[in-house]
């Protein structure tokens, strides 16, 4: 007989505690997903439980979630991976607060496909039945779950098992989960153990991509690796994995304490993880009002942490939201950005507000940070499109990034991030700067003016200055803008208005001097090029031109930074005509045969005191080369 194909979408329970989960999911398939012995003798689930429901040559994955109001974020855990779902309500009961609790979850996490069971119908005659039935439905009132259908079961006699069987076949066949091929591998893991013999062993249910036996694998947060030595789809062994598959890993190089639940099992390098989440977040309806800095248990994935919640300065101003928002966790989690995410309140417990990851900060946001507020908006409204979200996250980056780097921010394959890269290229929305670095063509103009106020901030205290040191900017910039700066080429260089200098300085475009320092600057040159390479000092100046001391030495660096003058090491200036002029002499000489000191002091009409530091300035341009008490020719196009 042919072994059932397994079907990419597991279903899962939602419903108050002793409504009959696990009954009903016992009464499907005929397995019995309470594992423990506790869970035996109470006759309730505290943990997440496991099935498949075999016919019709398929087969379909079943998690059973406790119900227990303290259990919730185990009913989250289960949540994760689940394409559809039972929303169970007994018929001796109706809706319940765990009712309404499970329920936000499946709104939460986009659990929208599914139908509602209405057990131990065998305790309801037909008057509590339409009760209860009503009942659900103003739960389900203006929800995606309007719409879904309502069956009547009783584990007991057996009433509607079958048609639930039926329903959950021709369910899972219609919305089978396409696998996306730009996803990188993601396991959420729900349980870790040992098993004797083959190390550690991880469960879940594959959230995407694709995985390999033999392939190495990392488990984040904390980035510890292992290859992958088994694969077991649905409790059978498998070469391979794919989105929506109840899965087992055998994981020998790390321990079971590396993989608790709320660890993900991820390809290498396709994940980020952090304290600090950046979220857009709703309040749920009819709860109390979310405060500032409150404490909060955060719910996603498999993953619960406690943490603090952190308002936007004008939260006051919209009390129903939603809101950016600060996440700051006791612990690093790893999320991809559009991770749903769901708050709870400590105590007394209720859910609280729930919402989209976005992306981690490394400092909680402030009123000055509008820009980054903008950008994280941006990036909000664009989750849905594959290549916009790339490029949004690139931009809140901040920073160019390789194919490595852009593929970690948003979650995917290498091969899947270099073609989105290189798409984005082609339409003029990224450019590629440097060797295999990308940045937001957009970036380029943020960048721009991020410059523009530095220049303009450095120039308020050197008016004098046209050009401003590297370690001066990068500081005005901030390390990641400094990075991005440091990838464009050239012409990108000169978009944001400046030029590669050698040495330690940028050359700063598009400025000029305010008028009287242009008309100092222009004297004072003129007469330091009519002394060819007798520069005469400060004080002569000053004396001849009627101007301060103070003022010719801001315009002699102004005349500096636009290369008219060269400053020699031993505290001289010379004008670079002459400079320039000497060099041509000094190569001409030595190209005949050797160096004529006294001949080059009487030909440029200056001294020793002038002549030999400028020698010993062109052996540090590269012209020549001191050997000995020799020099000989090295480079005689060399630049000075």
């Amino acid at each position: 007989m042919t072994e059932p194909r397994p079907v990419p979408v597991v279903f899962g329970t939602a419903g108050h505690i002793a409504h009959g989960k696990s009954s009903l999911v016992r009464a499907l398939p005929g397995v019995d997903p309470d594992r423990w012995e506790e869970e035996k003798r109470r006759g309730i689930t505290i943990d997440l439980g496991y099935a498949q429901v075999d016919g019709e040559g398929v087969e379909v994955g079943f998690v059973d979630v406790p119900g227990h109001e303290k259990l919730v974020r185990k009913m989250v855990a289960g949540a994760t991976g689940m394409g559809a779902a039972l929303l169970v309500v007994s018929c001796d009961d109706g809706v319940m607060p765990q009712t309404r609790e499970h329920f936000d979850v499946l709104e939460t996490f986009g659990i929208h496909q599914g139908f509602i069971v209405l057990t131990k119908a065998d305790l309801a005659d037909e008057d509590t039945r339409l009760l209860v039935l009503a009942d659900v439905e103003e739960l389900v009132a203006g929800t995606s779950w309007e719409s879904n259908e309502v069956v009547f079961a009783s584990s007991e006699n057996g009433e509607g098992i079958p048609e639930v069987r039926a329903k959950v076949l021709e369910l899972a066949e219609s919305i089978q989960k396409r696998a996306s091929t730009q996803d990188a591998f993601r396991l959420p893991i729900q349980r870790a153990f040992s098993l004797h013999g083959a190390g550690t062993v991880v469960t879940g249910v594959t959230e995407s991509g694709f995985l390999n036996e033999g392939e190495e694998i990392e488990v984040r947060p904390g980035g510890k690796r292992s290859r992958v030595r088994r694969i077991q789809v649905h409790g059978r062994e498998s070469s391979q994995v794919g989105s929506g598959l109840r899965t087992a890993l055998n994981l020998p190089d790390v321990e079971p304490q590396d993989c608790n639940r709320g660890v993900v099992v991820c390809h290498p390098a396709s994940m980020r993880e952090g304290k600090l989440l950046r979220v857009w977040l709703t309040p749920l309806a009819g709860t109390p009002p979310l405060e500032h800095g409150a404490e909060v248990q955060v719910l996603s994935g498999t993953a619960s942490m406690s943490g603090q919640v952190w308002l936007p300065p004008h939260a006051s101003d919209a009390p129903n939201g939603p809101w950016l928002v600060d996440l700051e966790l006791e612990e690093p989690v790893a999320f991809v950005p559009g991770a749903r995410v769901l708050l709870r309140r400590p105590s007394p417990a209720c859910n609280w507000a729930a919402g989209d990851f976005l992306t981690y900060g490394s400092f909680r946001l402030r009123k000055r940070d509008q820009k980054l507020r903008e950008q994280l908006l941006s990036l909000k409204e664009c989750l849905a499109e594959e290549d916009a979200r790339l490029l949004a996250l690139v931009e809140v980056e901040g920073e160019s990034v390789d194919v490595a780097t852009a593929a970690e921010l948003v979650g995917w394959t290498s091969e899947a991030t270099k073609a989105a890269l290189e798409r984005l290229a082609s339409r003029g929305e990224m450019r590629m700067v440097g060797s295999g670095q990308f940045v937001a063509a957009g970036r380029v103009g943020a960048l721009g003016s991020a410059v523009g106020a530095a220049v303009v901030g450095w120039r308020r205290k050197h008016p004098h200055r046209l050009r401003i040191p590297i370690a001066e900017l990068r500081t005005r910039l901030g390390k990641k803008s400094a990075k991005a700066l440091d990838a464009l080429d050239e012409e990108d260089l000169k978009l944001v208005g400046l030029a590669r200098l050698p040495g330690t300085e940028w050359g700063l475009l598009d400025v000029e001097l305010e008028p009287e320092l242009k008309k100092m600057a222009d004297q004072v040159l003129d007469r330091i090029q009519q002394g060819g390479l007798m520069v005469p000092r400060v004080s002569e100046l000053s004396a001849e031109l009627q101007l301060n001391e103070e003022g010719i030495e801001l315009v002699m660096q102004s005349l500096q930074d636009q290369g008219e003058l060269i400053d020699v090491p031993g505290g001289l200036v010379h004008p670079r005509a002459a400079v320039e002029a000497l060099r041509d002499g000094v190569v001409a000489q030595m190209q005949a045969g050797g160096l004529d000191i006294p001949k080059l002091r009487d030909e440029y009409g200056t001294t020793r005191k002038y002549l030999m530091p400028l020698l010993e300035y062109f052996d540090a341009c590269g012209v020549t080369e001191r050997r000995g008490g020799n020099r000989i020719l090295r480079n005689p196009e060399a630049r000075v």
